[in-house]
């Protein structure tokens, strides 16, 4: 049986959110977690046909009215796919509508259609549903798009206010929707949503994550505890275990059972496969939003870097960024006598680190005025790309609206807000990328966009 495949952990938040969006009044929650946590696998999981709102073994864990699974509707949506970013509420209703005709349901669709709006016709089939005591869960992945790219205008938002008496919402987000934008994520859509964070598992799923591969791979029981350490507990590396397994295993001459002999080989195979979080999670040290302090992060990385911080050792005036680092499922608090106190979730981790940190690059000291990058930097972006970003150098720290773009770079004044949107949106996941950062783009709401130099937003 494939241990990458099940699900392990979050057994707390899976009952606080079964019981929400089936209670008699639905509860809608917004899951934040950084990127690779299982943000993702953990809505597919609510969505499929043997998980806990729609399985029946997990019947009598579902209020009485929805123990049939039968009586609830899943949707899921992810907000990255490209009909989705080209008109998010109609892909919606569509993705409804085909859910709701595969159930086999009955409604008065010549109704439906002739309401004006679709965030009206989308109301009107889950109060349908709910008059027939039926419950619509609608989940959204990756719905820090609808905040970043502003596709939901607002009068859209207050015509879809009374949908949460209707149906229940579970939105994903890498991000507080406080700190996607603080204006929307205070409109009567969003503000009664209960905020659950997702970062690693307790030792005690990591560990039943980690003895589920003992099933095809002989000797994982002796190795388990040291596994558990070198996942640090991350589901992203739980998963990639067993891959990790199986090329150990082929490379035991003879084969056999793992042994600690083998711990190294392990180790090191580990490391390369969790480059990805590793980058992934130093990006974000180098992306801090405005709450946080650099220099609180700074004197946290180089403490931990040295070892394990003691409890008692962090400030008041720090604690903001150590809760940080822990929601971003980068530190854990370990109790185990003499190494007790905050430390980095795998010391893999904490070794990529000490390779690539720059404490002079997280402080906030005057700098000289960033210099435009040598033009091959440009050479990995896209024609449009590079001319986008071009000119946002020119007009860096000044608004730019939709408009000048479409007329200044596309020479199109005429066409639609979707082509900048779209190529900000390409542009934006390659600047995340670069080695070297050159800068980011950010939303001045209702005015259009503004370039911040790497430099200058140190």
């Amino acid at each position: 049986m494939d241990a990458g495949r099940r699900f392990f952990g979050r057994e707390r938040v899976i009952y606080e959110i079964v019981r929400g969006v089936l209670a008699s009044q639905p509860q809608s929650f917004s899951l934040v977690g950084p990127k690779l946590v299982g943000k993702s696998q953990f809505l597919h999981y609510l969505a499929s046909e043997d998980g806990p709102l729609l399985g029946e073994a997990f019947a009598s864990q579902r209020p009485l009215a929805f123990e049939d699974g039968a009586r609830v509707i899943v949707t899921w949506v992810d907000c990255d796919w490209q009909d989705a970013r080209a008109d998010l509420t109609a892909w919606i209703y569509h993705q409804i509508q085909r859910q709701v005709r595969a159930a086999g349901l009955s409604l008065d669709w010549p109704a439906i259609e002739a309401e004006v709006t679709i965030s009206r016709r989308i109301w009107r089939v889950a109060r349908a549903l709910r008059e027939q005591e039926l419950r619509l869960v609608l989940l959204m992945d990756n719905f820090d798009r609808v905040f970043e790219e502003q596709w939901l205008r607002r009068d859209t938002v207050d015509e879809l206010r009374p949908l949460t008496l209707e149906m229940a919402l579970v939105v994903a987000t890498e991000q507080p929707l406080h700190d996607l934008d603080r204006d929307l994520a205070a409109s009567p859509l969003f503000n009664v949503m209960t905020q659950v964070f997702l970062g690693l598992l307790d030792p005690q799923a990591a560990r039943a994550w980690v003895l589920a591969y003992a099933d095809d791979f002989s000797g994982v029981n002796v190795l388990a505890d040291a596994l558990v350490d070198l996942t640090g507990m991350h589901p992203f590396l739980l998963r990639r275990l067993g891959d990790i397994l199986l090329e150990v295993r082929e490379m035991i001459v003879g084969g056999g059972a793992l042994g600690p002999e083998h711990l190294p080989l392990v180790r090191l195979r580990l490391a390369e496969h969790g480059r990805l979080v590793f980058e992934t999670s130093f990006r974000r040290l180098q992306k801090l939003p405005p709450r946080i302090r650099p220099e609180s992060i700074d004197k946290l990385v180089r403490a931990m870097l040295g070892g394990s911080l003691p409890l008692a050792a962090v400030t008041m005036e720090d604690s903001a960024a150590l809760n940080w680092l822990i929601n971003q499922a980068m530190v854990i608090c370990c109790v185990r006598g003499q190494q007790s106190g905050y430390q980095f979730f795998t010391p893999l981790f904490a070794e990529y680190l000490a390779r690539r940190w720059q404490g002079d690059a997280m402080t906030a000291a005057p700098v000289a005025a960033p210099s435009a990058p040598p033009e091959d930097a440009f050479d990995q972006f896209s024609k449009t790309e590079a001319a986008l970003l071009r000119y946002f150098k020119a007009h860096a720290n000044q608004v730019v609206s939709t408009e000048q773009l479409l007329a200044e770079v596309w020479k199109r004044p005429d066409a639609s807000n979707r082509r900048v949107q779209e190529a900000i949106r390409r542009l934006r996941l390659q600047l995340e990328t670069m080695d070297k950062p050159i800068g980011a783009i950010e939303n001045d709401r209702g005015r259009g966009y503004r370039f911040v130099p790497a430099n200058a937003s140190a």
